[in-house]
């Protein structure tokens, strides 16, 4: 099994292992808040993930909440890039 990308907005009951990109806005050594411009949505973890920075979560899910299995430092990543990318794609319907 695979994580895939999904935007906060578009988890759904049915994903099990999902990887979100987003911005840290709250740490503490039990978990993060991430919020990616479509949502936030809070990560327990065992990994210390830094306040204001952009990260990547791969996440397992289990009972409505996420856990972190990784979280990836995503250090002069252009998110704006990765925005236009994913427009790109969805009108092409890709």
């Amino acid at each position: 099994t695979y994580y895939k990308p999904r935007k906060i907005s578009q988890v759904m009951n049915t994903d099990n292992k999902i990887a979100v990109i987003g911005k840290v806005i709250q740490a503490n050594e039990n978990f993060f808040v991430l919020d990616d411009g479509t949502g936030k949505v809070q990560i327990s973890s065992e990994k210390k993930a830094e306040e204001n920075k952009l990260v990547r979560a791969f996440c397992t899910i289990a009972e409505g909440k996420m856990k972190a299995d990784i979280v990836q430092q995503l250090e002069n990543f252009d998110l704006n890039l990765l925005k236009t990318v994913d427009e790109l794609y969805s009108k092409a319907g890709v």
